[in-house]
């Protein structure tokens, strides 16, 4: 699903039918089954402790058993990822 970050709608929508897509939406749906934290506040958390980055992605995930929300941050050309967690 594409989204469209000016008016926050859902602007395409595509079947997953490659098997590698659709183990990682399984995954991401399994780390989505029982948080307690939205995505979008982990990704204002993220923004909040990175000064000058800004959200360019984010995907849920589990690590070491616990749901994590891995935020993809850009400074300029300078890329870094934060997890955070949803629980």
């Amino acid at each position: 699903m594409l989204v469209d970050h000016g008016t926050a709608k859902v602007s395409k929508i595509q079947p997953i039918t490659e098997s590698d897509d659709l183990a990682a939406a399984r995954s991401q749906n399994a780390a989505m089954a029982n948080v307690k934290t939205s995505l979008k506040d982990a990704v204002d958390k993220a923004v909040g402790e990175a000064a000058g980055y800004r959200a360019v992605g984010v995907a849920p995930a589990l690590k070491d058993g616990h749901p994590v929300a891995a935020v993809l941050l850009l400074k300029g050309d300078e890329f870094k990822t934060i997890n955070e967690a949803l629980e």
